[in-house]
């Protein structure tokens, strides 16, 4: 898989009623017009979300990084993002809720910045969750001067010389991977530039994360998380 333009960096856990379908989309999308590869980090799943990637990998160019346990979403992520090689990585979530039609427009924009990130034009999720969401934002603008309309969306285009450069981190959000990667971007001084997508709901299941009784602890921890990000940022 080596002098691919594009890797499509996706986290998996327990994704097998989506993962295959998604993985074909893309390729019958873009096969004929980028030459890329996927790097699946397949994250400890119970399900055969692992059997089913090593079965696609056969007729697709995958390269699986698998966990005996789960690590967490951004602990995924970067672990992905340390294993990757081409000249731009976009990242994207396997659930299904990004279109792969919508891939052919962060690869025309990518000479326009040095991260593409992707916005959902009409989000497709229940009001707390967007509410949440909102409230996040309010925090995270006065934390770190990030004007972004979607800071925490998983769909974004990264050159390689960013994602080679923005490795040396531990995730500070177990959960909230962007939120950090966006603010420690622009903290390095690199032009992040913006694109409209077209979101879908989640066919299949819920984040977990995001049920309505964990809602405060998941605000403390996030809180937390953008105040080390911030020290952290303050003390280099």
């Amino acid at each position: 898989m080596k002098n691919v333009e594009l890797q499509i960096l996706m986290p998996a856990h327990n994704e097998a009623k989506t993962i295959r379908k998604h993985i074909i989309n893309i390729h019958k999308n873009i096969r004929k017009k980028i030459n890329f590869s996927f790097l699946i980090c397949e994250d400890g799943s119970s399900d055969n979300t692992l059997q089913i990637l090593k079965d696609i990998k056969k007729k697709y160019k995958i390269k699986i990084l698998t966990k005996k346990y789960k690590q967490g979403y951004s602990k995924a992520v970067i672990s992905g993002i340390k294993k990757a090689s081409a000249k731009y990585l976009l990242i994207m979530d396997s659930d299904g809720q990004c279109d792969p039609k919508e891939i052919l427009k962060f690869w025309r924009s990518r000479h326009k910045a040095d991260i593409i990130a992707g916005y959902r034009i009409k989000r497709k999720d229940f009001l707390y969750r967007k509410f949440f969401s909102d409230f996040a934002k309010f925090i995270y603008r006065i934390f770190f001067s990030v004007n972004l309309k979607d800071p925490s969306f998983a769909f974004t285009l990264i050159r390689r010389k960013v994602y080679k450069s923005l490795l040396d981190f531990t995730p500070s959000m177990p959960d909230g991977f962007f939120w950090e990667y966006n603010a420690r971007a622009l903290n390095k001084g690199y032009k992040i530039s913006e694109i409209g997508i077209r979101h879908k709901k989640r066919k299949y299941g819920n984040t977990k994360i995001f049920y309505v009784y964990q809602l405060p602890k998941i605000a403390l921890i996030n809180l937390a998380g953008l105040l080390k990000i911030k020290f952290d940022l303050i003390s280099k």
